[in-house]
């Protein structure tokens, strides 16, 4: 079903720090790494649009490190996934911040972010472990759920109701790694052939997204991040999110998060 867009604003300019802004029209131009970067920096192109203050649609380009926690920003949905709006399901692909998203904890949240990447293992760096996605079949965790196979990216979260993760997160809910589900069966550890377009999506608030009758969460960066107090790490992390001005404009958590281990212990 198809949903209104809001206007989109195909202008740009580059922003401070070195990153490379592109419209999403034209050519990706080469990226401009700072000399004070500690050598090797293996960087990704990360492909962003976000909800203006004046909400007008932007889109850009950026270049930033192809480190786990850079890439999990923008590998959550494989291309195809069903994500549940106010106007129907719509095609993870085909979603436009500002469009609305039908939360699982009842709200409908205005999508103020979507990034996407090219997902494959760098090469020449002497980097040889594989990417690992994980494909949950449909009806896994019951009826509808998932109503379709769904592909999620590897260290996308699922929504956990259980009594046993109080013991752990002091809630009933949490946040657990959809790797931690892998049996073989019905959800599988799959190593892609050939580099996959990969999505995330934040909301306004945090929040819990419906994919294809799976509960997963929105972005959030989560606690503070070691790395993340290099100052230049972090204003790489930063130029991902034109929306805010600090990492703490995301909000709070809606969840806690459990690790892969506290699943395997429950």
């Amino acid at each position: 079903m198809n949903a209104q867009r809001p206007p989109l604003r195909q202008t740009a300019t580059p922003p401070s720090g070195g990153i490379v802004r592109a419209s999403i029209w034209s050519p990706s131009p080469a990226p401009v790494i700072p000399a004070q970067v500690r050598a090797p920096l293996v960087t990704r192109r990360y492909d962003i649009s976000w909800l203006t203050s004046t909400g007008e649609v932007d889109a850009a380009t950026r270049i930033a490190p192809a480190t786990p926690d850079f890439e999990e920003t923008a590998a959550a949905f494989a291309r195809g996934t069903l994500i549940a709006t106010q106007g129907g399901p719509v095609a993870v692909e085909d979603l436009v911040p500002g469009m609305i998203a039908a939360t699982a904890e009842g709200r409908m949240e205005p999508i103020t972010w979507i990034g996407s990447i090219n997902l494959f293992a760098p090469r020449g760096t002497g980097d040889t472990k594989p990417v690992t996605l994980t494909r949950i079949t449909a009806e896994s965790f019951g009826m509808a759920r998932p109503m379709t196979d769904v592909v999620l990216g590897p260290r996308a979260r699922l929504l956990l109701r259980d009594a046993r993760c109080r013991p752990v997160a002091h809630s009933d809910t949490a946040f657990a790694p959809a790797r931690a589900f892998v049996d073989g069966i019905s959800v599988i550890e799959v190593r892609p052939a050939a580099p996959v377009t990969m999505f995330h999506i934040a909301l306004r608030r945090h929040g819990t997204l419906r994919a294809a009758g799976l509960e997963v969460e929105a972005f959030h960066p989560g606690p503070a991040r070691a790395e993340l107090t290099d100052p230049q790490l972090s204003g790489y992390f930063l130029s991902l999110f034109p929306q805010i001005s600090n990492l703490g404009d995301f909000g709070p958590m809606i969840h806690p998060r459990l690790s892969a281990a506290d699943v395997a212990a429950m």
